[in-house]
C-alpha cells in the first residue's frame, strides 16, 4: 500500500495539527490566544485518485524545519492577507508534486482546524482535490521539501508515522457515503425555497445523528467513530468524535447552497446549541455518543419548530401589510400584487389575505428557466385567487397596474436581499413606476455572507459565486440550436435594499440598522457552531 520508505507508527496517534516549516506542539484543549498573539494561516491539500479513492501523501525531507521524515499532505503558508487559500493550495501542489492545475480539480473545502502552541496560533484550511479522469495515472515529481510520495488508502493514515493531526484534517474533508448522499440531495433540490431547504438540511443532520446512535448501540459500547477526535471541542472520547462528525456534515450541508442563508443559519443554530449544552453537561469530564446525538436531536427539533412558527408569524405580518395597502387603495377595490418565482412565505401571505374575504389579483412572473412561478400561479388559482401569468420580460408592462410587489428572500445581508434572478429588474421597474416593493424573510435568513467565505477568507472558488446551473435548462425551450453562443444560467442575485420599501420579518418591519446588528450576531454564531479559527 505504501512505498518501502513508509514508516508505521507503533505509538498512539497524537492529536496535533500539521504545519509547514513551523514548530507546533499545543493540544486542542488549550485556550484560544489573545488577539495580540501571532496568527498564521496555512493550507493542507489532499489529492485523491478517482480509481480507488487513495490520497497522495508526501514524505517530508530532512531539509524542512519540522516533522522531518514524516508523512503528510501537501501544505504551505498563506503568504499575504487576501490571498486565496485555494490558489495557495494549488500552487503548493504544483511546487511539491509537479501536478499542474489542469491535472487536478477542487472537490471541496473542509472546516478549518485551530491550534495554539503558546506562542503562535495556527489555522489550517483543508482542501480536497481529485485527479481529473484523463490524468488518473499521473505521478508526483518531488521538490526539495519531500523525499518520497505514495498513494495511500485513507483508512491507513492513522497507522502512519505522520505529521500531527493528519487523520483529523482528512476527516474534515471526507464524506461517508450516507453523508455524501445527504449533501447531494440538498444540491439537487431546485424547487424548494430557502426555508424548506433549511428543514431538509436539519432532517439530514437528524438522520446522521440517529445513525451514529444506532451504530453505538449496536456496538454495545461508546466506541469512537472514525478512530479519533477531530480537535477543537472539550467534549472527549467517543462523544467528541461523534460531535466532530456531525459538525463536519453540518458544514458541508451549510456550504452546499451558498445563496440559501436559511440552510447555514439553521444548521449553525443547531450545532451551537448542541455544543453549548454538551459543554454544560461535560464540565471537566466527557460525554457519550448517546448524549451527543440526543442533544442534537432536541436542538434540531427546536429549530424545526422555530422555522414553522416563524413562517406563521411572518405570514401574519405580511398579511397586515397587505391589509394596510388595501385600505389605502380602497378596501372594496381589488388589490393587485406582482411577484415572481415560488416563495412559500409569499404564498402563505397571499392565501391568508384572500381568506379574509379580500379582493386580490396576483400577477406572477414565470421565472425562467425552471418557471417556478407557473407552479405558484397554479396553487393560487387552486385557492380561488385570480392570477395572471406573464413572462419575466413583461414585468414592466404590467407593473403600473399593481399596488405592490411582494417577493421572498433567500438571504438578507446589510446591503441587499438575495432572491431568484429577475428580482432586481422587477424592483427597478417598480421604483420607476412608484410601486412599493416588500421582501419577506424570517430572521433566519439574515446572513453574514456564505459560510465558506467566512471559514476561508479570500476564497474565490466557484462555490462562493452566485449559483449557476446548466445552460441546458435555458436552451431546452428553444426549437433550434445556437452554435458558438455562450449561454449563462445564474439563479440568484442581490437586490440593493435601496430598492426595497421594507423588509418584513416575523417580528415586523426591520430597519437597516437592526439588520446589520443581527448579521453581526449571526457571524459570531457561525464561528462558534463550526469552530472556525
Amino acid at each position: 500500500m505504501l512505498a518501502a520508505t513508509a514508516r508505521l507508527n507503533s505509538l498512539a496517534f497524537r492529536a496535533r495539527v500539521q504545519y509547514p516549516r513551523t514548530r507546533c506542539c499545543a493540544s486542542m484543549s488549550q485556550p484560544v490566544p489573545a488577539q495580540s498573539t501571532l496568527r498564521r494561516q496555512v493550507v493542507t491539500a489532499f489529492v485523491q485518485r478517482p480509481s480507488d479513492a487513495a490520497v497522495l501523501l508526501v514524505l517530508r525531507s530532512d531539509k524542512v524545519g519540522t516533522y522531518q521524515h514524516k508523512w503528510g499532505a501537501v501544505s504551505g503558508g498563506i503568504e499575504g492577507e487576501g490571498e486565496s487559500p485555494v490558489s495557495r493550495a494549488q500552487q503548493e501542489i504544483v511546487e511539491e508534486t509537479g501536478l499542474t492545475a489542469d491535472q487536478v480539480t477542487l472537490v471541496r473545502s473542509g472546516r478549518p482546524l485551530a491550534v495554539n502552541d503558546g506562542r503562535l496560533h495556527f489555522c489550517v484550511h483543508p482542501f480536497l482535490f481529485c485527479l481529473r479522469p484523463e490524468h488518473c495515472k499521473a505521478q508526483a515529481t518531488l521538490n526539495w521539501e519531500n523525499e518520497g510520495a505514495a498513494w495511500v488508502a485513507p483508512e491507513a493514515i492513522p497507522g502512519l508515522n505522520a505529521v500531527p493531526l493528519l487523520w483529523e484534517t482528512y476527516r474534515h474533508l471526507h464524506l461517508p457515503i450516507a453523508h455524501e448522499a445527504a449533501v447531494q440531495r440538498l444540491l439537487s433540490d431546485r424547487q424548494s425555497g430557502a426555508t424548506q431547504l433549511a428543514a431538509t438540511a436539519l432532517g439530514e443532520l437528524q438522520q446522521a445523528a440517529k445513525a451514529l446512535a444506532e451504530a453505538e448501540a449496536e456496538a454495545g459500547s461508546d466506541a469512537t467513530p472514525g478512530g479519533g477526535a477531530a480537535g477543537g471541542s472539550e467534549v472527549g472520547g467517543g462523544g467528541e468524535a461523534a460531535l466532530q462528525d456531525l459538525c463536519s456534515l453540518g458544514y458541508h450541508l451549510a456550504v452546499a447552497r451558498p445563496s440559501m442563508a436559511a440552510v447555514a443559519n439553521s444548521v449553525a443554530a443547531v450545532l451551537a446549541a448542541t455544543q453549548e449544552e454538551l459543554q454544560a453537561r461535560a464540565g471537566t469530564g466527557s460525554v457519550t455518543v448517546r448524549e451527543v446525538t440526543s442533544v442534537l436531536q432536541t436542538a434540531a427539533a427546536a429549530e424545526q419548530h422555530r422555522l414553522a412558527t416563524a413562517a406563521a408569524e411572518l405570514s401574519q405580518q405580511a398579511t397586515a401589510v397587505l391589509a394596510e395597502l388595501s385600505a389605502a387603495h380602497g378596501s372594496k377595490q381589488e388589490l393587485a400584487v406582482m411577484t415572481l418565482s415560488y416563495s412559500s412565505s409569499v404564498l402563505a401571505a397571499l392565501k391568508a389575505f384572500a381568506a379574509q374575504g379580500r379582493k386580490l389579483h396576483v400577477t406572477v412572473c414565470e421565472s425562467r428557466p425552471l418557471c417556478e412561478g407557473v407552479q405558484l400561479a397554479g396553487v393560487l388559482a387552486g385557492a380561488g385567487i385570480q392570477c395572471t401569468l406573464i413572462t419575466d420580460a413583461q414585468a414592466a408592462v404590467f407593473i403600473d397596474r399593481c399596488q405592490a410587489v411582494l417577493v421572498g428572500a433567500d438571504a438578507v445581508t446589510p446591503t441587499a436581499a438575495v432572491n431568484k434572478v429577475g428580482t432586481c429588474l422587477l424592483a427597478l421597474a417598480a421604483r420607476h413606476f412608484g410601486v412599493p416593493v416588500y421582501a419577506l424573510a424570517d430572521s433566519g435568513k439574515l446572513s453574514p455572507g456564505p459560510l465558506e467565505a467566512l471559514a476561508h477568507p479570500g476564497l474565490a472558488a466557484p462555490q462562493q459565486e452566485e449559483e449557476e446551473k446548466a445552460a441546458g435548462e435555458v436552451t431546452v425551450a428553444w426549437n433550434q440550436a445556437a452554435p458558438g453562443v455562450a449561454v449563462r444560467n445564474v439563479y440568484f442575485e442581490p437586490t440593493p435594499l435601496e430598492l426595497v420599501t421594507a423588509l418584513i420579518t416575523e417580528s415586523g418591519k426591520l430597519e437597516r440598522g437592526a439588520i446589520a446588528a443581527a448579521v453581526h450576531k449571526r457571524r459570531e454564531l457561525y464561528k462558534a457552531a463550526f469552530q472556525l479559527c
